[in-house]
């Protein structure tokens, strides 16, 4: 389901430790605002349904619904924009399953 490129999941630790933040990681569509949906991360939120993978010692959680959407995900980190990449094996998107995004902190009121 997850797959991360090398130095990813050094990243995701290095900020969830920066942020005091604990897992697992969510995967999702998130709107863009001009384009497609495209996929996100965010940390903080669980649901009952949601598909769990432990990967490098990290835990992510996507629903079952957007994994029959997108596939596999691949992240990978790019270091010089400080940002992730995130791939679909089926792109749902004209950007070709493409999302690239920070990490965003959701809390219970957020929901």
């Amino acid at each position: 389901m997850i797959t991360l490129a090398p130095g990813a999941g050094e990243a995701i630790k290095a900020f969830l430790a920066e942020k005091k933040c604990q897992g697992p990681v969510r995967i999702d569509l998130h709107s863009t605002g001009c384009c497609d949906v495209s996929l996100g991360l965010s940390v903080g939120l669980r649901r009952d349904a949601d598909m769990i993978e432990e990967v490098d010692g990290l835990q992510f959680a996507m629903s079952p619904e957007t994994y029959q959407l997108v596939g596999a995900v691949t992240i990978s980190y790019d270091g010089e924009k400080r940002g992730f990449v995130l791939t679909a094996s089926r792109p749902v998107s004209e950007w070709e399953g493409f999302g690239a995004c920070t990490i965003e902190i959701v809390t219970d009121a957020a929901k």
